[in-house]
């Protein structure tokens, strides 16, 4: 009897051990399954738009577009008649997806039967047909001859900043324009225009190209001046 007593409190432990054993293996179970015994959850989530903003740059209108003469430093029309002539065109459109403006990124100027002295201005207006403000920041040039001309910004008034895109032939090849290459095309801007400019607005500007006496008969002469902006920060 006492053996048999023995036995079945035996059996009882083990029957205890297996189920609690079980409990502690279902517990494991539910933890790693993220579900906690007797335990109440709950979650709320953050969700997020952006609409990027648009940045286009470009020139809309021609305000100005006539030809001249350089006398003395001062820029007069052809006299007894006019030879020469400049035409002046936008090009390129562009259309800002978010504001719908249209701006050109193209300004052709031609100059035909052109001669020394002989002066081209045109007047434009650059706009910010995007959505955030843009900075003007830039004014390149070619950086490798164009029609055998080399294309440098040089300080031609001696205030210490280079103002005028001077073209010349680099016959020394060093990209530089020494004193015995003298300039066969001016090209400034009256005046200089860099900074801001807000959305829907335009800054005038006026370019201003002056044909040099060393300038070549029957001959070509082609430039391009790229003007960067950027995001204003």
């Amino acid at each position: 009897m006492i053996a048999l007593k023995e036995r079945r409190e035996s059996d009882n432990r083990m029957e205890t051990k297996k189920i609690m054993a079980t409990f502690a293996v279902l517990m494991i179970a539910l933890s790693v399954l993220g579900v906690v015994y007797a335990h109440w959850s709950d979650l709320i989530r953050i969700n997020g738009t952006v609409d990027m903003g648009s940045l286009t740059f470009g020139f809309t209108s021609i305000i100005m577009c006539e030809d001249g003469k350089m006398v003395d430093g001062q820029i007069v029309k052809p006299e007894p008649k006019p030879v020469g002539d400049v035409k002046c065109e936008l090009g390129e459109s562009e259309i800002d997806p978010h504001s719908g403006k249209t701006v050109y990124k193209k300004l052709w100027i031609t100059l035909t039967n052109a001669y020394p002295e002989y002066v081209a201005q045109c007047t434009y207006t650059l706009d910010n047909g995007g959505t955030i403000p843009l900075d003007v920041t830039l004014y390149c040039v070619p950086l490798e001859p164009v029609d055998g001309l080399t294309y440098r910004w040089e300080d031609t008034n001696g205030d210490g900043h280079p103002e005028t895109i001077v073209g010349f032939v680099d016959t020394n090849g060093n990209g530089e324009r020494d004193a015995d290459e003298p300039a066969v095309i001016n090209i400034w801007f009256e005046p200089w225009f860099g900074g801001q400019i807000d959305p829907c607005n335009s800054k005038q500007d006026t370019i201003i190209i002056h044909i040099k006496e060393p300038a070549e008969e029957c001959h070509t002469y082609r430039f391009e001046i790229t003007i960067h902006a950027e995001q204003w920060n």
